[in-house]
């Protein structure tokens, strides 16, 4: 009976870290997400090389954008850029100026989301002077 119940738990922690580096997948997006978007998902956007942040997908209309996070190994040193995607709610945008989905009048226009990539992700972890 140990035996079994050894082997339930070693499936059971297998199962569940497989769902977490699932997670760490780009594009992982929900069941039927295209009926909502204005065209079908281009999955072309990539973090490498990119700071930590998140993204307006600019080759999806801005309705799905990402969060790009440095995962680092024991010593410092980049390890792999995990990269979170996700979808703006229906008849909204991402607008890369206030990190938000909107309404696409109020958003930040979206073909010059790439222009405030670096100035905006750069304030994370930054606490101000006072």
């Amino acid at each position: 009976m140990e035996m079994k119940k050894m082997l339930l738990a070693a499936s059971v922690a297998c199962l569940a870290l497989a769902y977490v580096a699932s997670g760490r997948m780009a594009y992982q997006l929900p069941a039927e997400v295209e009926t909502i978007l204005r065209s079908p998902v281009v999955t072309s956007f990539d973090c490498t090389n990119r700071i930590y942040g998140y993204y307006a997908d600019v080759d999806n209309n801005c309705e799905i954008f990402h969060v790009c996070h440095p995962i680092a190994d024991d010593v410092g040193n980049l390890a792999e850029m995990a990269q979170f995607s996700f979808v703006c709610p229906n008849q909204t945008v991402f607008s890369q100026e206030t990190l938000t989905c909107a309404h696409p009048d109020d958003a930040f226009p979206c073909d010059q989301a790439p222009t405030l990539f670096d100035v905006v992700n750069a304030e994370f972890g930054r606490i101000p002077q006072p």
